[in-house]
């Protein structure tokens, strides 16, 4: 590996922050992808989980936030690599497991082909409870729980929307410190608000909040 062309791919990226193949290729003088690719690995770069792969960058220009993304503009990385890895550590780890749309949301892209490999390599389950899919552990105990978990939230009183957006508006002006649970109860008290923490705690829940408490 020439010095010269991996201080030239650092330089880029730090100018660029992430770089498709054309753009690397070019910076190497027309290399071939393969060459590239050493380069790369070399780098220890990270790949996009969004837009199949297509993007890079470098661990030291990736600043992943707590749920463990990092997004250039519309380009996703993840701690965990590809959205294969991303959606199953998503799932398994779910307390309620999670619904196509959920997964969605939390990915900010389309995930409903990485699910179809997912189910048919048996890195997750799926059941339909009340209707609508759910994705769960392919553990049989812990997709119990997470089943018995959806059950009772679907089963749980929703709340007026007037409680829901006072509290969410209290979670916005947390940012950028996480928000957490007894902090946004402490806030709404102060205001002279009723709301009750068991009812911030569901709207955590509800929203795929951090659901963080103070000892």
């Amino acid at each position: 590996m020439k010095k010269g062309s991996l201080d030239t791919l650092k330089a880029l990226f730090k100018k660029e922050k992430v770089l498709d193949m054309k753009q690397l290729c070019k910076a190497l003088n027309e290399a071939t992808r393969v060459t590239a690719f050493r380069y790369l690995r070399q780098l220890n770069h990270l790949t996009s989980y969004t837009h199949n792969g297509k993007y890079y960058t470098l661990p030291s220009i990736a600043q992943f936030d707590a749920n463990g993304f990092w997004y250039f503009r519309d380009i996703g990385f993840s701690v965990h690599g590809t959205l294969i890895n991303t959606l199953t550590h998503a799932i398994k780890t779910s307390e309620a497991g999670k619904t196509n749309a959920e997964l969605e949301a939390h990915c900010r892209t389309r995930v409903q082909d990485a699910l179809r490999t997912l189910l048919s390599t048996k890195k997750i389950a799926r059941t339909k409870p009340a209707g609508r899919y759910l994705y769960v552990s392919p553990d049989p105990m812990i997709n119990a729980r997470q089943i018995q978990k959806r059950i009772a939230m679907r089963s749980r009183q929703r709340l007026p929307a007037v409680i829901v957006s006072e509290i969410l508006i209290e979670t916005i002006r947390s940012f950028p410190i996480e928000p957490e649970i007894d902090a946004v109860v402490k806030r709404l008290s102060k205001r002279g608000s009723l709301i009750t923490r068991e009812q911030v705690a569901q709207v955590f829940e509800e929203n795929n909040l951090r659901k963080q408490t103070r000892n």
